[in-house]
């Protein structure tokens, strides 16, 4: 299997998680799951395949942020309809992947290449742990463990939104290092701009 083609995958896997999510049962859950976990270990592989392979191309440098956005934002918009995230921190993950990727265009025309920074890949793994533990919590309750502990009202919402905040914050982090070290690109491609 190519690079590109576990890529791809990601995002087909995007839709497919919504569809067993809607089902809302403890094996759908259990289901959901194992698919948030192959899809970030397509994350994972692919990048790795590419180099080993020798396979890099504009399609996978392009495609792979894509579908890491489409992945993860999938779920955190699951995460918000079943009332398990509030909506300022799901618009964290949405406002952060929209202006890397306005920064990338930028960029480009100015014939600058974003590099991954340290930030961004601090930010994809905390997304994916926080995206466990979420899913393991529902897990645990909707499998009847500690009935008496969920059984307080409220106590489910707020485990699974600080762990979601703790995320968001590392996004909202990421977004604004990202701006930081790339922000020239943006303002002299609008510079260019105004002076033609």
């Amino acid at each position: 299997m190519t690079a590109n083609a576990l890529t791809i995958a990601r995002i087909i896997l995007s839709p497919v998680f919504i569809a067993v999510f809607m089902i809302d049962t403890l094996s759908a859950y259990a289901v959901c799951f194992l698919l948030s976990v192959v899809m970030e270990m397509s994350d994972y592989f692919d990048g790795k395949l590419a180099r080993w392979n020798k396979q890099t191309s504009d399609f996978g440098k392009l495609m792979d942020p894509f579908a890491d956005s489409i992945s993860r934002f999938t779920i955190f918009l699951c995460f918000l309809s079943a009332g398990w995230a509030p909506l300022w921190m799901v618009a964290i993950f949405f406002y952060r992947d929209v202006l890397v990727s306005m920064i990338r265009v930028f960029a480009m025309k100015q014939g600058v290449v974003v590099a991954a920074r340290k930030s961004g890949k601090t930010k994809a793994w905390v997304q994916a742990v926080c995206i466990w533990l979420v899913l393991a919590v529902i897990l645990i309750q909707k499998a009847g463990f500690f009935a008496e502990f969920f059984s307080v009202a409220g106590r489910t919402y707020l485990i699974t939104t600080s762990i979601v905040a703790i995320s968001a914050m590392i996004t909202l982090y990421s977004g604004i290092d990202y701006w930081d070290a790339n922000k020239d690109a943006v303002l002299n491609s609008y510079r260019v701009k105004n002076k033609s």
